[in-house]
């Protein structure tokens, strides 16, 4: 069995919720650790989420214009 990461949102100071602009990776695609992920903002900038490990991205649990509450569930990676 594969093991997994979470995406997770960071925490962004002192924003509690951010919108997703949209995703820079698909399910499937082969990530780094520290790639640009997803990119999400805020009522006064954009954030890039970084991959928080390598593998391939095997659940993308947010879509384009969701809100996503700090801490929040982005998706996942399968760690090979």
């Amino acid at each position: 069995m594969k093991e997994r990461k979470d995406i997770l949102l960071p925490d962004l100071g002192e924003v509690e919720e951010v919108t997703v602009v949209g995703w820079l990776k698909r399910v499937g695609d082969l990530v780094a650790e520290g790639d640009d992920l997803v990119e999400v903002e805020t009522e006064k900038t954009t954030f890039v989420v970084p991959a928080p490990a390598s593998g391939r991205i095997e659940r993308i649990a947010v879509e384009k214009g969701d809100k996503v509450r700090i801490g929040g569930l982005l998706g996942e990676i399968a760690i090979d």
